[in-house]
């Protein structure tokens, strides 16, 4: 009787050891399974290049024109309210790194090609919806936004196609979407949307890529 007793109190015993790492390795199992964040999976990767058809406060430019520099690609849209939120940080960060190594490329698309048409209303200091608009009013309005907010980096439109190509490379799905590419063309951070959390990361991330 005290044999099966004995037996059965050892069977308990590994049984209760057994579950615990059978569930152990399940975990593990569904880690290996599930699919990366394609976010992280871009830093440390060259960056997709990219080039721009029409550009404010400078000349369109291939992304990989500006290696040797560290670049902050923002996505953003002029329609976009996080967007606009974050201009305060682009603006010093323009002024205190640009002279130090520092290339903010802000890249948006042509809305009259998605059927949403955009003008600025300059009195009001915005965005607003008009009937009809041709990619070259856009542009046109493209250089009274940014010189109603004041900014001085550089800003490019790409046609809807290399835009597609450029979300799909860069894994955009919400704006602000920033990109951080050290000297070499590598991407190093991956933001998405507005606030001070990001914005530190960001700052941080971009004095330790211009460090000598």
């Amino acid at each position: 009787m005290r044999s099966l007793l004995r037996f059965v109190a050892l069977l308990v015993a590994g049984l209760l050891f057994a579950i615990p790492a059978a569930a152990q390795d399940e975990k593990k199992e569904e880690k290996k399974d599930k699919p990366a964040d394609p976010l992280e999976a871009m830093i440390g990767k060259p960056a997709p290049d990219f080039e721009g058809d029409f550009a404010v406060n400078g000349k369109p430019v291939k992304l990989s024109d500006l290696k040797g520099k560290v670049v902050l690609v923002d996505f953003w849209a002029v329609w976009c309210g996080p967007c606009i939120a974050t201009f305060p940080h682009l603006r010093e960060w323009h002024k205190e790194y640009k002279e130090k190594g520092l290339e903010i490329v802000g890249v948006t698309m042509y809305n009259c090609e998605l059927n949403r048409h955009y003008g600025f209303d300059n009195e009001a200091g915005k965005v607003t919806r008009i009937e009809k608009q041709t990619k070259e009013g856009e542009q046109e309005m493209l250089k009274q936004f940014a010189e109603h907010h004041k900014l001085d980096h550089l800003l490019m439109t790409l046609p809807q196609e290399k835009l597609r190509k450029a979300f799909e490379e860069y894994h955009v799905r919400g704006i602000p979407h920033v990109v951080l590419v050290d000297r070499e063309g590598i991407v190093q951070l991956v933001k998405v949307g507005a606030g001070e959390a990001n914005a530190r990361a960001i700052e941080t991330k971009i004095r330790e890529l211009l460090a000598p």
